[in-house]
Parts: C-alpha cells; sequence; structure tokens
C-alpha cells in the first residue's frame, strides 16, 4: 500500500518553467513590425481606403490607430490613446525613414566594395 503523506503536499506546477507556453504566449501577443505599419500607412495615403465594419474587432473596427496598428472599442478610447507616450513614441518611429535592402546588406558586410 502507498505511504500517505502528512502535512503540507507539493503544490501544482503551472506554466511558469514551460518553454512551449512562453514562446505561444509571445507569438500569441506579437505586434506588427514597424516596416509592415509604414507600408500599409503609404497605401492608406494613396488610395484613401475607408474601414469595412468587422463584428470580429473590437468597436466594429471603425476606430483604428494605424501608427500603432490596434483596434479601440470607442472614439473616446482612441482619443485617450493618442494622449498616451507609448503612442507619440510610436509615431516618431513610424516617420523614420524606412530602412532599404541595399543598407541592410551593407550593414551585414555584404556590400559592394570599393575597389
Amino acid at each position: 500500500p502507498p505511504l500517505k503523506r502528512m502535512g503540507r503536499y507539493r503544490p501544482k506546477r503551472t506554466q511558469k518553467g514551460k518553454l512551449d507556453h512562453k514562446k505561444a504566449v509571445k507569438v500569441k501577443r506579437r505586434k506588427k513590425d514597424l516596416d509592415q505599419i509604414q507600408d500599409e500607412i503609404k497605401i492608406v495615403e494613396k488610395k484613401g481606403l475607408k474601414l469595412p465594419f468587422d463584428p470580429d474587432l473590437p468597436g466594429l473596427g471603425q476606430f483604428y490607430c494605424p501608427f500603432c496598428s490596434r483596434y479601440f472599442i470607442n472614439a473616446n478610447t482612441l482619443k485617450n490613446h493618442e494622449k498616451t507616450k507609448d503612442h507619440k513614441k510610436q509615431i516618431k518611429k513610424v516617420r523614420e525613414e524606412q530602412y532599404t535592402q541595399r543598407e541592410a546588406d551593407a550593414a551585414a558586410g555584404l556590400g559592394v566594395s570599393n575597389k
């Protein structure tokens, strides 16, 4: 027969040490990269697209911050978001000039040598 333990029993393990859980959460909450956001803004500025109604998004997809790539429940929360420090920092990042493939290659040492 198994021995009975006296006193406190070991607490159950949670998701603390599981790497696959950490990765899943990180991927689930992943935001768009700056270059993707910059490309979207360029397309919207050229075409002047209006936001379609989408029942799956907050606020039916009508209250969108293009710089942060986030949807909000109503116009008031969007206004409050536009006053935040995170939003203002993101605007500065998005307004920077986009890196080109040539610059990326040069930074990696793959550029054309000056012989």
